[in-house]
């Protein structure tokens, strides 16, 4: 499995996620969005409802526009995300005061390589993400990664596209690097050695939204 890339970009900078985000409508998000986001990707936030405890501290990575942060601090989790692009942690921030004034949510520009420059460990009880791990260039990079995030806080729950035919289709939209490995090779062999303690796959009806495997990490 190491080393198993579909194309030889990069992940893509700021510029190309911005477009990706407004292309697909998620730039801009209000309540109505972000209500219909934690319904359709019910698969994921029952995952996290189930295996870390409400009103914990979650921190988000790769947080783009804010979908899964809003979504979860509207089930009553205290979120903190993070992206690179200040850009895109300030729509965020635009976002969370439109949709979620009165949930617990917060965004910042940090790296999710370097998580202790975010916060102390101890701070967070869980960290989320969807749609970030498949950018990896192997799965040994992806195992190091989830390793170091399970040393920084004990749970993890996150979603990536599998290589399912409608998921290859939709990614010809743009040029950024996924890895596309079945969702039987990412239980079997991209996270082997990992805890895997729930995983589920969700498949979406609507023809934009990618088939997604769903998991829980812990440490």
């Amino acid at each position: 499995m190491d080393g198993l890339l579909v194309r030889t970009e990069t992940a893509g900078d700021g510029d190309d996620w911005i477009k990706v985000f407004q292309g697909r409508n998620v730039w801009q998000l209000n309540r109505d969005i972000v209500d219909r986001w934690v319904a359709d990707n019910s698969v994921f936030f029952n995952m996290l409802l189930r295996h870390v405890p409400a009103g914990s501290n979650v921190l988000e990575l790769g947080c783009g526009p804010g979908r899964h942060a809003i979504g979860a601090a509207t089930l009553g989790f205290n979120v903190t995300g993070i992206d690179l692009d200040f850009r895109i942690v300030e729509q965020a921030r635009v976002n969370a005061a439109s949709a979620a004034p009165e949930c617990n949510v917060h965004f910042q520009t940090g790296d999710m390589f370097n998580l202790r420059s975010v916060a102390p460990v101890g701070t967070f009880q869980a960290i989320t993400h969807g749609g970030v791990m498949e950018h990896l260039d192997s799965a040994k990079s992806i195992r190091e990664t989830l390793r170091e995030q399970l040393d920084y806080a004990p749970t993890i729950v996150f979603d990536v596209p599998f290589g399912s035919a409608k998921n290859r289709a939709l990614f010809t939209r743009d040029d950024i690097f996924r890895q596309l490995w079945t969702a039987e090779e990412w239980v079997n062999e991209v996270l082997a050695g990992l805890n895997v303690i729930d995983h589920a796959v969700d498949l979406h009806p609507a023809p934009n939204m990618t088939d997604d495997l769903v998991v829980c990490l812990r440490a």
